[in-house]
């Protein structure tokens, strides 16, 4: 890829660049610094600075980066302005203020304090059912809680956790280590076609749209869910009505006739 300098940085709201002591902190630690590389782990992405420091980006639910004309007018939750030696504007949006910026140390990402203790990345060909069925042996944990969290598998979030233990036909009341190596072997396929789905059709807007892709174009996976946010509605494969229920601090979405 191309690489590009960042000449100016403009915060207007302090919670996207959280993990400095002020927004000028930020300011002063990105600008000047000329970017290398983007790359991706888990959830997080990396813009690698010749500094050998590396921008972090969580987009948390609704967070995006978009690149724009400077003359094009701010989106409403814009809150992170960078202004790029090529004549244009990288911007972070995000309504809900789930995600942030923040400059950390070095490029490599399993020596980072924020994402060293990250689990293996569930598209990668690393990642086959004996991992998985490693990762779960023993675990009293219930299974969706298991795939959320990211020291064990990166990047699946609660909307993929659903849809995979549904695919899978897996309750995810079920305690991880409960699976026998057919379900792990069932459950490895549906994380995958999930998620490959889901970056096919750009990702999974809700009802009020906050989550958008690159180009500001709501994403499609929504219109192929199965469960999530279904709750009452009848499932699309028995018919039997969407449960969802708290279990361990989580919400989950599933089927009780499908899911065993």
């Amino acid at each position: 890829m191309s690489s590009y300098s960042i000449t100016a940085a403009r915060v207007t709201h302090p919670r996207a660049v959280r993990g400095h002591g002020s927004p000028a902190a930020f300011v002063a630690a990105v600008t000047g610094r000329r970017i290398l590389d983007v790359r991706r782990r888990g959830k997080a992405l990396l813009l690698l600075l010749d500094s050998g420091d590396s921008l972090l980006v969580r987009l948390g639910m609704s967070g995006r980066l978009q690149v724009h004309a400077p003359d094009d007018p701010l989106i409403p939750h814009t809150h992170v302005v960078l202004a790029l030696d090529a004549g244009t504007e990288l911007r972070f949006i995000d309504p809900r203020t789930f995600g942030g910026m923040a400059v950390v140390t070095g490029h490599d990402p399993a020596f980072m304090r924020e994402l060293g203790h990250y689990g293996p990345e569930p598209l990668d060909d690393a990642f086959t059912p004996a991992v998985l069925a490693e990762i779960l042996a023993g675990l009293r944990t219930n299974i969706q809680a298991v795939l959320m969290d990211q020291s064990k598998i990166a990047g699946i979030g609660k909307i993929y956790a659903d849809e995979a233990c549904f695919l899978a036909g897996i309750s995810p009341l079920r305690s991880a280590g409960s699976l026998s190596p057919d379900e792990v072997t069932r459950l490895h396929a549906a994380i995958r076609q999930v998620l490959a789905h889901s970056i096919e059709v750009r990702g999974t807007s809700s009802k009020d749209a906050a989550y958008r892709d690159s180009g500001g174009e709501v994403g499609g996976f929504q219109h192929h869910l199965h469960v999530y946010q279904r709750a009452g509605l009848p499932c699309r494969v028995c018919g039997t009505p969407i449960e969802y229920r708290p279990i361990q601090g989580r919400r989950m979405h599933f089927c009780p006739h499908c899911q065993k």
